[in-house]
Parts: C-alpha cells; structure tokens; sequence
C-alpha cells in the first residue's frame, strides 16, 4: 500500500472530509487528492508533519510501519532510489524531527544518497553499542 492509499483510507475511517484536510493544511483539495492517489510523492515535510496530527496517526504509522527500530538487521543495505529513501527519511522520528534539512529542495540523487548516508551512520552506532553492556 501506498502512502497516498493510506492517506485516503485513514482519512476515511476517521470521517475526515478532503474539505477540512485541504483546509488545515493550506493546500487545494487538489492537492490532497494529488496525494491521495500518490501523483504528488514528495510530501513536504511540514504538510507530511501536519497530515499525522490530523490524522491522528504517527508518522510511522502513516509510512505503513507500526513500530520503528533501528536494529541493524532490519535495517535496508541500501537505498536505490529516492520514494524508498524519502520514506526511510520519513519514518524514522529522529530523522523526520531534526529539520536540518529540505526535501524540497533536494533532488531526488541528494535525497538517496542522504538517506545512505544516514544508513550507514545508523549502521556504525548500532554495531558500537550493541552488547557494549554485555561484559559489565
């Protein structure tokens, strides 16, 4: 399932109109419509932000993830391309809180390679501090 799919279902449940949505967020119900049917992919961060208070969801739970960890075994070797990477951006709360960053002004190459980057990152601090209090 899609973001957009899940937008729309999760609106729907909760009996939130594409009216009061659009209107929250400051954007035309086009637009919520555009995100719907995942014609617009790179939702900006703040509308994203905005949609899961709305929603009443995290935005875990809008990225179609229940619980976010960083166990290095769930984590993905790589990222080949920018709707996973942005989504792995996303999904991940330090990430998606920090706000050092502009999706919207990174193209889609930048945005892969921020998020391997990240990736790799991850990677090293889960490798240093795993079983670090094992020989206490």
């Amino acid at each position: 399932m899609t973001i957009g799919e899940r937008i729309k279902k999760i609106r729907k449940e909760k009996q939130i109109s594409v009216d009061y949505l659009a209107k929250e967020l400051g954007v035309s119900k086009t637009t919520v419509y555009r995100y719907e049917d995942s014609t617009i992919e790179k939702i900006p961060v703040k509308i994203f932000d905005q949609m899961c208070v709305l929603l009443h969801v995290t935005p875990a739970e809008l990225m179609g993830n229940s619980t976010v960890t960083t166990d290095e075994t769930e984590l993905p070797a790589e990222f080949r391309n920018a709707q996973d990477a942005m989504e792995f951006i996303l999904k991940t709360p330090t990430l998606a809180a920090y706000g050092g960053y502009d999706p919207d002004q990174m193209s889609d190459e930048t945005i892969v390679d921020f998020a391997n980057e990240i990736l790799q990152q991850l990677k090293l601090v889960s490798y240093k501090y795993k079983n670090t209090d094992s020989g206490r």
